[in-house]
């Protein structure tokens, strides 16, 4: 029995091996998304925007891979456009029109996430301005493809419906094209984004060498994205979108993975930390007041025990100055970089005159 819906015989298709990727990837990222929340929300306790924003890229990212499964039921990954059944051709296309916005919603919301946990360390001026513009050309660029994808057709129903023979459609190829183009344009904005502030940091040597290369790791999903290039330039019929499907799987899976590696610090070293000593004393380490526990978005700014956490009132402020966590802090990812305020204050008592 044919993998494919109406096909005759055993017609060659890829459908198993596209499948098998999209599952793949997609259950990866899923465990990736439970080890952060597991570390943001139980062990440092600072959750924040971007893991809600990169819980709903997985989400969307799940609808992608459901949605290409059963399309391959209705022949995407057949080698043959002679083998492609005609009956099939509709809902071949309905599919794919479902498919796209699941796409283009989770690789924005990898990338937003990615931007909005920047405002955890990132100090106050250009670096914290840039951020903000580059989350606002992120959110109207992926809206203005969701636009165009949605309406790439006139009428609409032209994209999946064979039967409508009149009317008009965007060029695919020069469009996909232009647009993957500009999404690796943003993916090294995004990418390299922390790299200055964190240069500048005054963390140890090997601790930023590891930050760095965590967030650099967002290398691979321009590579992803270079090969989808590729495949989208050897477009000639509705078959050949079976790689740029199964490469748009992987990206933004990936995409998901890269961007939940670097919250994961707090994990490894609980579980370290635990083996090590065999107890769950360590658990005590892994509070607010960490220095892997980037601050939550109620406490905002930058400062704080070692430069991650601000205090959310000028009592908290003053404390973490010239109080004894101060004292106990080893490092200062910003130190000179962020904006300190001291404010003193000076009590003075009148000896009230004798009657």
């Amino acid at each position: 029995m044919s993998w494919t819906f109406n096909a005759e015989g055993d017609a060659p298709t890829d459908a198993i091996w596209i499948s098998v990727v999209a599952l793949l990837f997609t259950s990866i990222s899923l465990v990736s998304v439970i080890l952060r929340a597991y570390a943001r929300v139980v062990l440092v306790k600072a959750s924040g925007f971007d893991d809600v924003v990169i819980a709903l890229g997985w989400l969307a990212s799940c609808g992608f891979a459901v949605v290409t499964v059963i399309q391959t039921r209705w022949g995407l990954g057949l080698q043959n456009v002679h083998d492609m059944p005609p009956e099939n051709l509709y809902n071949f296309g309905l599919l794919q029109y479902i498919g796209a916005p699941f796409y283009i919603t989770s690789i924005l919301s990898f990338k937003l996430s990615l931007l909005l946990s920047y405002f955890r360390f990132l100090p106050q001026g250009i670096w914290k301005f840039l951020t903000v513009i580059i989350s606002i050309v992120c959110v109207v660029f992926h809206a203005s493809f969701l636009v165009v994808q949605i309406n790439l057709c006139t009428p609409i129903a032209k994209q999946w419906d064979p039967a409508i023979t009149h009317g008009h459609c965007i060029e695919a190829v020069p469009f996909y094209t232009t647009v993957a183009a500009m999404t690796i344009v943003l993916d090294i904005l995004v990418m390299v984004l922390p790299f200055p502030t964190l240069y500048a940091s005054k963390i140890q040597k090997r601790k930023k060498v590891v930050l760095l290369c965590l967030f650099a790791l967002g290398i691979f999903i321009t590579i992803i994205q270079m090969f989808r290039i590729q495949t989208i330039k050897s477009l000639a019929n509705y078959l050949d979108s079976a790689k740029l499907i199964m490469w748009s799987t992987i990206e933004n899976n990936l995409g998901i993975i890269v961007t939940c590696i670097p919250t994961l610090a707090p994990l490894l070293k609980y579980f370290s930390e635990k083996t090590r000593r065999g107890t769950t004393g360590a658990d005590n380490k892994y509070g607010r007041n960490s220095a892997y526990a980037l601050n939550t978005w109620r406490d905002g700014g930058v400062g704080g025990e070692d430069g991650l956490q601000c205090p959310s009132s000028h009592a908290e402020r003053e404390i973490d100055i010239t109080g004894s966590k101060a004292a106990e802090s080893q490092e200062n990812i910003l130190e000179g970089l962020g904006i300190v305020r001291k404010t003193e204050v000076t009590v003075v008592r009148q000896a009230s005159r004798e009657a």
